[in-house]
């Protein structure tokens, strides 16, 4: 068994990514900031909780003693990244940099797993091929520019590392649509079922042929529709009229995938798009019971 920090580790995906890994007997370690909610760990034998800062490279460099591996997942996401250049820059670039450091002044260094993002492949919707690793970056807003920063002060650190450009997340909840949908009604979307996402890091841990590789983490061929299928079939179940939401005036991040490399290695692409739109109608049903 591996010992395993994440930062931004008190966050929603974090904690299901730390559930998922205690369940696979690994020992881990979350670092937040002080302010987070950490009661869902409480009673984790196996669990040290570190409220802490990325840019303390001194704190850092303690917790990562004696850590495997490392998911960093600290960051400032969409739409609040949009609204301070200055801020999601110090905290998304500057603080990937700290815990790259951090972790280049230990002997031996964790093998670092990178959450980054489809974002930086910007406005793809001119590319009638599947979009693969080897894309062009051409970031179009702040979130997918600081992204792309920190890529590529990762490839230049000599850290032992998994670069993941991850594909927007869809959670099987009772959620308000988002206020627009972040994509055109006729554009190309590929998804991935957050559950999809988990099993995907989850069996990056000792996956050595993953190190030094950008993978694409997407949903699959099923999950290959435009926007309009998809927001459709989601408000049928959310029993919301498809005339009441509205979609970018521009296109958004999203395309068609090429994710073979991602899925052989790792074999996490097990929730089908209707596989997840049943999850869904069962969450709303149990909300609404």
């Amino acid at each position: 068994m591996a010992e395993i920090l994440i930062t931004g580790g008190a966050g929603n995906f974090g904690r299901g990514l730390a559930e998922a890994l205690r369940g696979q007997g690994h020992g881990l370690r979350i670092l937040d900031l002080p302010s987070c909610d950490f009661s869902p760990f409480d009673g984790w034998e196996t669990t040290r909780v570190l409220p802490g800062d990325i840019m303390d490279t001194a704190s850092l460099k303690q917790a990562l003693e004696g850590v495997d591996w490392l998911f960093h997942l600290a960051a400032i996401l969409p739409p609040a990244s949009e609204v301070d250049r200055e801020r999601t820059f110090r905290v998304n670039v500057e603080g990937t940099r700290s815990v790259m450091d951090a972790c280049s002044s230990l002997e031996e260094p964790p093998k670092l797993v990178f959450a980054s993002s489809i974002s930086v492949y910007g406005d793809t919707t001119g590319t009638a091929d599947l979009i693969g690793p080897d894309h062009p970056v051409a970031p179009i807003d702040i979130y997918a520019e600081s992204k792309a920063a920190s890529e590529r002060d990762l490839k230049a650190s000599g850290l032992p590392y998994v670069n993941l450009r991850i594909s927007a997340i869809s959670i099987p909840a009772f959620l308000d649509p988002p206020e627009p949908w972040p994509f055109q009604a006729g554009q190309r979307i590929e998804l991935v079922a957050l559950s999809d996402l988990v099993t995907a890091m989850v069996s990056l841990v000792g996956v050595e042929e993953a190190l030094g590789r950008t993978l694409i983490i997407a949903g699959g061929p099923t999950w290959r529709v435009t926007g309009e299928e998809y927001v459709r079939r989601w408000g049928e179940i959310m029993e919301i009229p498809f005339e009441e939401m509205g979609f970018l005036d521009r296109p958004g991040w999203l395309n068609w995938y090429d994710t073979a490399e991602s899925q052989a290695l790792l074999g996490y692409q097990q929730t089908s798009l209707d596989d997840f739109f049943d999850q869904l109608k069962a969450a709303v049903e149990e909300a609404l019971a």
